[in-house]
């Protein structure tokens, strides 16, 4: 069965549902019709170098994926409405970014997402080879009424992978799922930029199906205006001796919203994990909102540690005086305070060279956010 006659075969999302509850199905469907399958306008238009801007060296290689590819790398459930949605809209033209096992780079490469058109998709599927060492910024822009990306794939063994992805599209609604495996002693972590996009929901999952298999997810958010911005990350420990992390900061805005949702799940068996997962909300404006709802779900009993935490506040006003006194203007005095916060996870996200760009991209919008 094709990926359209499947998704058209599920039921709609009921918003009792975790997962949907902040942002209902019909919000961020292209069309608000669960029953549409509207025709993509085609996918969005990619370019791979290095972010230096020297051309992708080899051993990495952006192609066409094969039906072995996807049967290899998918790792989202075919029963999920946003990733077969996703796939359908996609049909026959997923990509497939590969590292060769043992690439090594030392600048990171920097993927070009650019969205157009009234209906855009991307079906991308990542396969970074063994004892690979890489930096990955996915950088998404354009203006596309809605755009859907879908990430599947994994880090084979040993591998060592910083994977980030930037929002810096338009108007846009964007859905974004991630299915990410991670296998034996590889190392990952994940950045989410966010500075764009009218609306934006992802699903972010990772699993961590190997011993010895570690995940950082980093987040750094702004919203500002009516931006509703909602994230789900779900990290699933299933080997022995497993270790995650999860720090999420979001700075609010005007009449903005943030949703961050996290899960933790240790199955049984997962001797040995350490999960532990950590919220922060800036509110910059008495009319923005922030939400965060971090879980933990343990069915194993010998595990080294779980732990979760949330807070949300505006911006302390000692420290506003404080930088006033030291010659600051309220508005330079708020950026200071804001860059410095959502510094916090954008320093984790990589190496020097990698936070440099991504503070530069971020500290672009904070005029805005510091008004």
């Amino acid at each position: 069965m094709d990926s359209a006659a499947v998704y058209l075969a599920l039921p709609e999302p009921d918003r009792a549902q975790h997962l949907w509850r902040y942002t209902p199905w019909h919000r961020i469907h292209p069309t608000g019709k669960h029953g549409d399958l509207p025709e993509s306008t085609g996918p969005p238009t990619l370019s791979l170098s290095l972010l230096d801007g020297e051309s992708a060296p080899e051993g990495v290689t952006l192609t066409s994926a094969t039906p072995e590819d996807l049967a290899e790398l998918c790792g989202t459930p075919h029963d999920d409405v946003a990733s077969t949605l996703i796939r359908a809209l996609s049909e026959g033209q997923a990509v497939v970014l590969r590292v060769d096992r043992g690439t090594i780079l030392d600048q990171p490469l920097l993927l070009d997402v650019d969205a157009e058109g009234e209906v855009c998709s991307l079906h991308l599927l990542l396969d970074i080879g063994s004892m690979a060492e890489i930096e990955l910024v996915t950088s998404m822009s354009g203006n596309a009424g809605w755009f859907g990306l879908l990430r599947e794939g994994r880090v084979r063994a040993g591998a060592h992978l910083n994977d980030v992805v930037v929002n810096r599209l338009g108007s846009t609604h964007m859905l974004r799922v991630d299915g990410i495996q991670v296998e034996r002693d590889a190392q990952v972590r994940a950045g989410v930029v966010g500075v764009g996009a009218k609306r934006a929901k992802a699903d972010l999952r990772y699993g961590l199906i190997g011993a010895g298999a570690s995940i950082w997810v980093n987040g750094s958010l702004t919203s500002m205006g009516k931006q509703h911005n909602d994230h789900h990350i779900e990290i699933l420990h299933e080997a022995r001796e497993t270790f995650s992390r999860l720090a999420w900061h979001s700075a609010c805005g005007g009449r903005s919203r943030t949703v961050g949702t996290g899960m933790l799940r240790i199955v049984h068996g997962a001797k040995g994990s350490d999960a532990a997962q950590l919220f922060h909300n800036l509110l910059l404006s008495k009319d923005a909102e922030a939400d965060s709802i971090p879980e933990l779900e343990v069915l194993e009993n010998e595990v080294v540690g779980c732990g979760h935490g949330t807070a949300s506040g505006p911006i302390d006003e000692d420290q506003i005086f404080y930088l006033q006194s030291r010659g600051f203007s309220i508005a330079g005095a708020r950026a200071v305070i804001i860059t410095a916060f959502l510094n916090a996870t954008l320093s984790a996200m990589g190496s020097e060279t990698l936070h440099r760009w991504l503070n530069d991209l971020l500290s672009s919008g904070l005029p805005d956010l510091a008004m």
